[in-house]
């Protein structure tokens, strides 16, 4: 068993800390109540002050009478924060209303230019049911010619698809307007019109085959030239007799190129010093024949194949001539034809490559 000693007049630890402890207590206390005696006199002396009164005195510059009214701190104060709550909302509000009339302003405009656009775009609309209109009648008279069969009514029907009787029964009744229906309609007239559109090229290509085959291409390559005399009865510039032409005479400086009308095959290269010059007989399917008088230089020769706008020789004045010209004649058996009967029907549709006279070719 053990003995803790202490000096007299000392304390013990547990003394020493319950003295610290009242010390403590006794400080927090007397903190409290003077934060709490400074906030109360703090208190009393703002309201003593707010309770002050001033006297607000408005003088006229006139002999009326003076007013004046009393007006505590409080009260000044309530009324100047009740002064800047409505000052700041009445600036919101103002800048609120400035943003909302501004993008009510750009709105209306837009409106403005999207209406300004649809108009436009009925016009053009409108523009376009015409012309599909006039482009209707030309194409049913082209399928009438052709022996095509044709749909009818394609633009003024009414049953014309699901999507478009769905447009025409459901939505134009809501409000849509009639472009649209305008646009469906020739949608499904565009659609309806591939088929015949099909015949009409098989048409074409079938008459393309055909035609590239018979004389109907202008027989000067890059000119025309000047037809001095026509397929017929003709007067012969040496003698001054009538005779019959069997061509056509077309003039134009020597050296011209010449190229073949249609696909064929060399005949015949000769000279004829009392008639044709040097010349050239083509032969083409269907039994057609073409012949080239007066040539200055021929640049085939006979059994040689030969395509539409294909050069043959130059122009020349050679034979029984009285100037640089081409004789041409076309045969159809052994009849002999007006060759411009053939050249008028000349078409770029037929045309391999070259132009109506020729070009494309070298």
């Amino acid at each position: 068993m053990g003995y803790v000693l202490f000096k007299e007049g000392s304390l013990s630890p547990v003394n020493q800390y319950k003295n610290w402890e009242k010390n403590m207590a006794r400080g927090v206390k007397k903190g409290a109540l003077g934060f709490t005696s400074r906030f109360a006199e703090f208190v009393s002396r703002v309201f003593r002050t707010g309770r002050q009164h001033f006297t607000i005195m408005l003088i006229p510059h006139s002999e009326k009478k003076i007013f004046n009214f009393k007006v505590s701190i409080f009260a000044l104060i309530f009324y100047s924060a009740i002064l800047s709550g409505v000052t700041i909302g009445f600036v919101s509000m103002a800048a609120l209303f400035g943003g909302l009339q501004s993008e009510s302003l750009e709105k209306a405009a837009q409106a403005q230019l999207a209406q300004a656009k649809l108009d436009i775009y009925g016009e053009e609309i409108n523009s376009l049911n015409q012309v599909t209109q006039l482009h209707e009648t030309a194409f049913s008279g082209l399928l009438d010619i052709i022996g095509t069969p044709q749909t009818k009514g394609t633009l003024d029907g009414d049953a014309r698809g699901d999507l478009t009787s769905f447009l025409n029964v459901q939505q134009l009744k809501q409000g849509v307007s009639r472009e649209v229906g305008s646009l469906v309609r020739l949608r499904s007239y565009l659609e309806q019109s591939l088929a015949p559109l099909g015949d009409v090229t098989n048409v074409l290509n079938s008459q393309k085959k055909l035609l590239v085959d018979i004389p109907t291409l202008w027989p000067l390559k890059g000119v025309r030239g000047r037809i001095t005399s026509y397929h017929g009865a003709s007067e012969n510039p040496f003698t001054g007799a009538w005779y019959f032409h069997k061509g056509i005479d077309i003039a134009q400086s020597v050296g011209t190129p010449i190229i073949a009308p249609a696909n064929g095959k060399v005949n015949r290269v000769e000279f004829d010093a009392n008639g044709y010059g040097n010349y050239i007989d083509l032969t083409h399917p269907y039994g057609f024949s073409t012949r080239f008088g007066h040539l200055s230089r021929v640049l085939v020769s006979k059994g040689q194949e030969v395509l539409r706008g294909q050069l043959i020789g130059n122009m020349g004045s050679t034979g029984y001539s009285t100037g640089p010209h081409l004789h041409y004649e076309v045969h159809l058996g052994v009849q002999y034809v007006d060759p411009l009967e053939y050249l008028n029907i000349s078409s770029a549709v037929i045309d391999q490559g070259a132009g109506a006279d020729g070009r494309g070719y070298e």
